[in-house]
């Protein structure tokens, strides 16, 4: 299940929250060994605690086993924070109607279910409850940071992302996109619903109808310092 958790139903889905921050830790502090700021046994950074949106998938026991943070680029985003100089300079990527995603993170362990080509089946209903959501929500595009493997498989489905830069950080080739939320992305989504419906019962669907308040962009050099990583 896909659940999309808002700045004010954090309370409501406590537990999932927390589990998405221990993920996070698991994966970028201790198996990656980035540079993160780690509270305990979390991962969290200045932006969580600004208006976003965390898209889970949790298990039927109530696990985070994948999730990715969306923030409206109307605020201070990752982009801004860690990697100046990846988006062109005449682009400005600040619009009510363009979120970034970024911190995606899966449990390999416990969501090791993969298509063929290698995409995790997490990974795929993430991406087609964030296209949902968008739709539900007048988002026109995601802009996302993510490893060059992961903008590959993109492509194999045709999904629509534009390359918008490519660097090596930390010895990890990154590329930034923007993915464009149109007809393309539907019908992208349609086929890809049939490819989990041939290894499932039924699509996953996302549960949050309501987007995130927006807030006043804050200033990425106030931020700066409490944000250390430079990855997605």
């Amino acid at each position: 299940m896909i659940i999309h958790v808002e700045m004010h139903d954090r309370a409501d889905h406590a537990r999932e929250v927390a589990g998405y921050y221990r993920l996070r830790k698991t994966v970028f502090h201790d198996r990656l060994g980035w540079d993160v700021e780690v509270q305990g046994d979390e991962e969290r950074d200045c932006l969580d605690d600004m208006p976003c949106t965390y898209a889970l998938s949790v298990d039927e026991n109530g696990q985070v086993n994948a999730g990715i943070r969306l923030i409206p680029t109307t605020q201070t985003t990752l982009l801004d924070l860690a990697f100046d100089g990846l988006v062109p300079e005449d682009f400005d990527f600040h619009s009510p109607t363009i979120w970034e995603l970024s911190r995606f993170c899966v449990d390999s362990a416990a969501a090791a279910e993969r298509l063929p080509v290698g995409l995790g089946m997490a990974t795929l209903e993430l991406s087609l409850a964030n296209l949902d959501y968008a739709l539900r929500n007048g988002i026109t595009h995601y802009i996302i940071v993510t490893e060059r493997r992961m903008y590959e498989l993109t492509r194999v489905f045709s999904l629509g992302f534009e390359l918008l830069g490519s660097r090596t950080i930390d010895g990890c080739d990154v590329v930034c996109g923007l993915i464009s939320i149109d007809e393309r992305a539907r019908a992208a989504s349609e086929r890809l619903c049939g490819v989990i419906q041939a290894q499932r019962t039924s699509c996953t669907d996302a549960t949050s109808h309501a987007r995130a308040p927006e807030a006043s962009r804050s200033d990425p050099e106030t931020l700066a310092a409490k944000t250390r990583s430079p990855q997605a």
